[in-house]
């Protein structure tokens, strides 16, 4: 029976990096995200944001030695009805409630694969007269600067991410039953994921494992980042010298999309919105899809 929990929309995606100095090169001064005060009291995070809000925390390893694991953040319409439902689930490892400096509270738990999920409230939940310096290093007290960013490319939020599974009806248990995330037809060729999307449009992309692993390791848990014009952007990211792997391709809802790496190896995809609202598609419980009555 589905949970009574209730998602409203990404709060953030948290991005394992070795330094700071590095990919803010690439966060801030390619992809045009801004530096934010941090609300949590913790030197190895840098909290971003995109032009609609949704943030981005750049985590170093807290021991200067262990590379973290990415992690999405979804933010509930009633946090304390969510965690009675995450604690009363079969899901292991789930944490303490805790409460940012804005009052923010927020909650861990692993899904059936070790995936780890966060769930918030809203943010800015008190006033905060936090400030932040150029490298996103935050105190209480002096001024607060924004550096000002030579991007010319401009990300409105979070598209989607993409989460590695290893069954995809086991994994549905955590995204479909307990989360209540709708399961849609997805917009690519075969059917090696399933796509689910919340109330906001932005989505989460389950993704089975690969036939094998390439050169740059298992390139499913990523990031999409949303633009309006995927050519523009293309030229920003030459002229900046980021490698595009591959060429923009097109989905059969319109959306195209392209993949980057930033300097960690994180894999990092680019993409315009795409409009499936009207799709001939049709999908079943575990986000296999067909279209005109063949499985693709």
């Amino acid at each position: 029976m589905p949970s009574n929990i209730r998602i409203k929309t990404i709060n953030h995606v948290g991005i394992p990096v070795w330094d700071r100095r590095v990919s803010l090169k690439f966060y801030r001064d390619v992809l045009g995200l801004q530096v934010i005060p941090s609300m949590v009291d913790s030197p190895n995070i840098v909290w971003t944001k995109t032009l609609d809000g949704t943030m981005v925390h750049l985590i170093e390893p807290s021991d200067g030695e262990t590379l973290g694991s990415p992690h999405v953040a979804f933010e509930v319409e009633d946090f304390d009805v969510a965690v009675e439902a995450l604690r009363g689930s079969s899901f292991t490892n789930i944490s303490d409630i805790s409460v940012m400096l804005d009052g923010q509270g927020k909650i861990f738990i692993d899904d059936i694969d070790g995936n780890r999920l966060e769930f918030t409230t809203a943010s800015g939940l008190r006033p905060s007269y936090r400030v932040a310096d150029a490298l996103g290093y935050t105190t209480e007290t002096g001024e607060n600067i924004v550096v000002d960013s030579p991007a010319k490319i401009q990300v409105r939020t979070v598209n989607h991410v993409g989460i590695a599974i290893n069954h995809r009806p086991a994994s549905m248990t955590m995204y479909r039953d307990l989360l209540n995330i709708d399961v849609i037809p997805h917009q690519v060729s075969g059917n090696t994921l399933a796509w689910t999307e919340l109330p906001d449009d932005s989505m989460v992309h389950l993704i089975d494992p690969p036939e094998s692993i390439g050169d740059r390791g298992d390139t499913r848990p990523h990031v999409a980042f949303e633009v309006a014009d995927i050519i523009a952007t293309a030229e920003a990211l030459i002229e900046a010298d980021i490698e595009i792997v591959g060429s923009i391709g097109t989905r059969a809802d319109g959306q195209q999309a392209l993949f980057i790496y930033d300097p960690d190896g994180n894999r990092i995809e680019i993409a315009t919105r795409g409009d499936h609202s009207n799709t001939p598609r049709a999908v079943d419980e575990n986000g296999y899809t067909s279209e005109n009555g063949d499985l693709l």
